[in-house]
């Protein structure tokens, strides 16, 4: 059995080329789609300090449930495959409420690139989670 760390985890997920990559990619996902969340409350609320509190509201709401459930340090942090269906359905209603909001470029950025991230943690060889 191999005593190397899997790619992905700790000290290992800055390995290679690629998973600096994928790391980079994946958190700009991250900061589109929380983003995108308050976009898309401000557009559905119309203007003004209503929409700007909405859209707040909104992105401070997604921030803590990602800490809480989906974050690598998440306190309740869900199991690999639920992650991935929640990450998928997030990028895929994100990107859906921001195309249908008139920003169709940042919507399909959150698509497309969410799924190639959630495709690739798919594909990657992962550890099992390390809890306490």
């Amino acid at each position: 059995m191999s005593e190397r760390p899997t790619p992905g985890h700790g000290a290992a997920l800055l390995s290679t080329p690629g998973l600096v990559v994928l790391a980079v990619v994946a958190f700009a996902v991250e900061l589109a789609l929380f983003g995108g969340v308050g976009a898309i409350a401000y557009v559905a609320v119309g203007s003004g300090l209503t929409a700007w509190l909405a859209a707040l509201a909104a992105t401070a709401a997604v921030v803590l449930l990602w800490g809480l459930f989906m974050a690598p340090k998440a306190r309740f942090r869900l199991p690999a495959g639920a992650r991935l269906v929640a990450a998928a359905a997030l990028c895929l209603g994100t990107a859906y409420g921001l195309v249908q909001s008139g920003f169709p470029a940042w919507g399909w950025f959150v698509g497309v690139a969410g799924l190639a991230v959630v495709a690739a943690q798919v594909a990657l060889p992962t550890a099992p989670d390390a809890r306490p």
